[in-house]
């Protein structure tokens, strides 16, 4: 039968965590690390995008519930805290006391604060996308009480459990993680049973055990982290606590560590699973999108070299046009220039039509004379002069018919040539 036992001097320990790209977390709920405080083993619960509201949720719960005894219990006080990174004085806290068992190993706020002003990018509350969850824990009770008493060189102090609590690099405490468990593995068996086997009886509770223990420590850690063989693992580390002699000292000292280290190291392969997942999601995303870019930046390249043809096109087809342009214009100028002489010739055209009617007259007229001369000097050349000289009176008038008959020649030649001018 245990006993309670009532903490005179309490231990407060304030545990900070600091939640890294909260903005981006697609996850219902996130755990926090492990941590220790009067010998009790806790963590932080928060849920993210609310639990079944519009307000951030966060709980204290009992990390290592499934391997405490029935009827098991502790109380504790506690203040949730989330941290204001720009002005410390709006920083909200909620305090309560409360009994955590088996029925109710978390207690918190469903209500903490209202998500709105949380991502609220004045509000201080998330900087650079990471949140601050603050919890000061102080344990007042504890049922049953816990008769382990490991030596100082078999447990690991508060100071080393921080200094891992602190380790953040996912891969490197797989690798050490791995390293440990082999390290202290006997030779592992070729098949892998179920480690939720029967409970054997108390005479060969220690054989047992040690056979669980060899089996469960072949098994990977992404196997360990079944909440059936962490369960197994746990109960067996506490039964072989008490059977170190089945193991030489060293080993009997790693299984003492293991005890003690074995939670926290599920623990940090969950958060890093969690993050894994958290980061594979982005990595997606941001792979389509660069697909998408790139897609975008290739049809954006073809535009660019269309429109770049179109350019040099049209840079061409402005020089054409401008060349034609100027064509017009010495055309045009061409035309006005011919356009004033065809006005000066049609004005001298319209003038000397006026005249012409009366030099037709003229020229009929003229053309009639010289018709009639060309009768009369054809009749002059058939006058033969072997005749018999006429008296000087009819010698003198043949004489001074022929000069008239010369000088209307001449005349009307003279009118002809003049009117052929103008």
């Amino acid at each position: 039968m245990g006993e309670n036992k009532q903490l005179k001097d309490c231990q407060e320990i304030r545990y900070t965590w600091r939640i890294g790209n909260f903005t981006s977390l697609n996850v219902s709920k996130i755990y926090s690390r492990i941590f220790e405080v009067s010998g009790c083993r806790w963590r932080l619960i928060i849920y993210p995008k609310g639990n079944g509201g519009e307000h951030l949720s966060v709980f204290l719960n009992v990390a290592d519930e499934d391997s405490l005894p029935d009827g098991w219990s502790r109380t504790a006080k506690f203040t949730m805290i989330l941290a204001n990174q720009t002005n410390s004085k709006m920083s909200i806290k909620r305090e309560a006391q409360c009994k955590f068992e088996k029925e109710k190993s978390e207690w918190g706020y469903t209500s903490f604060f209202p998500l709105s002003k949380l991502h609220d990018k004045s509000g201080g509350y998330l900087v650079d996308g990471t949140c601050v969850i603050e919890a000061e824990v102080s344990v007042t009770d504890v049922f049953p009480v816990s008769t382990d008493e490991p030596s100082d060189s078999s447990v690991p102090s508060d100071q080393s459990m921080n200094k891992l609590s602190d380790l953040d690099n996912a891969e490197s405490i797989y690798i050490k993680a791995e390293s440990f468990l082999k390290s202290i593995s006997k030779e592992p068996t070729s098949s892998v049973a179920d480690a939720a086997c029967a409970v054997p009886l108390i005479e060969d509770i220690a054989s047992s055990a040690k056979e669980r223990f060899d089996e469960l420590i072949s098994f990977p850690l992404d196997n360990l982290v079944d909440p059936k063989h962490e369960t197994a693992m746990i109960e067996c580390l506490h039964i072989l606590v008490d059977y170190l002699s089945l193991f030489s000292d060293k080993q009997a000292k790693e299984i003492m560590r293991l005890r003690a280290l074995f939670p926290t190291i599920i623990q940090e392969w969950r958060d890093s699973v969690q993050v894994k997942v958290s980061c594979q999601s982005v990595l997606s995303t941001f792979e389509k999108t660069e697909n998408l870019l790139k897609g975008s930046v290739k049809t954006e390249e073809g535009i660019k070299t269309k429109l770049e043809e179109l350019k040099i096109r049209e840079q061409e087809l402005k020089a054409q046009l401008e060349a034609i342009q100027n064509d017009s214009q010495q055309l045009e100028k061409e035309r006005l220039e011919v356009s004033k002489q065809t006005q000066h010739i049609y004005a001298l055209a319209e003038e000397q039509a006026v005249k012409i009617k009366g030099k037709e007259m003229e020229l009929a007229g003229a053309e009639n004379r010289l018709e009639d001369l060309k009768s009369n000097w054809a009749s002059v050349k058939t006058v033969s002069f072997k005749h018999e000289i006429l008296g000087s009176q009819h010698l003198y008038f043949g004489g001074r018919q022929f000069i008239c008959c010369f000088l209307a020649v001449v005349t009307a030649l003279v009118c002809y040539l003049i009117i052929l001018c103008n």
